[in-house]
């Protein structure tokens, strides 16, 4: 959201991972969510229904950067949930609602609560701020190592514990 300063605070709960002293390492859950935040940084974001986003992808499309820049390195994973579409290559994200505080915070959690078992989220932008709480679901099997959650074959994939 260029032009926009936030700040974003996500809080998980689970159990204490005895080996790590913690119950995820916060630079951990930084890189999981700005591995899909990060289409929101310099992003153009429009409601899917503005006038303006026909036009907008017609002149990217006669300008040739609809489908990106090899030099844009800072683009995420496309994403499509039911609140919003991420088109990366030409930092573009369509949502459903208007984009407000509260908005930010529903996506962000569409976007999160498989891989992060969030318990709060608090986003603030300006002199505009919010917070809506959830009810953690399970736990997450971790790396008794470095904290990280396991993959599906049970290896981690920050140091490579097997389980």
């Amino acid at each position: 959201m260029h032009g926009h300063t936030g700040i974003l605070t996500i809080e998980v709960e689970d159990t204490v991972e005895l080996g790590v002293n913690m119950v995820y390492p916060c630079n951990e859950i930084q890189k999981v969510a700005w591995d899909v935040l990060r289409n929101f940084d310099h992003a153009l974001v429009l409601r899917e229904d503005d006038p303006l986003l026909p036009s907008i992808l017609d002149v990217y499309e006669k300008q040739g950067i609809k489908n990106g820049s090899p030099q844009n390195k800072m683009k995420g994973e496309a994403f499509k949930t039911e609140l919003a579409t991420a088109y990366p290559d030409c930092r573009l994200v369509v949502t459903k609602e208007t984009m407000t505080v509260e908005g930010m915070i529903k996506i962000v959690y569409e976007l999160l609560k498989d891989k992060l078992n969030i318990a709060k989220i608090t986003f603030t932008s300006g002199v505009n701020g919010a917070t809506q709480e959830y009810e953690p679901q399970g736990t997450k099997e971790r790396c008794p190592l470095c904290g990280v959650e396991l993959n599906e074959s049970g290896v981690c994939p920050k140091c490579g514990y097997k389980k």
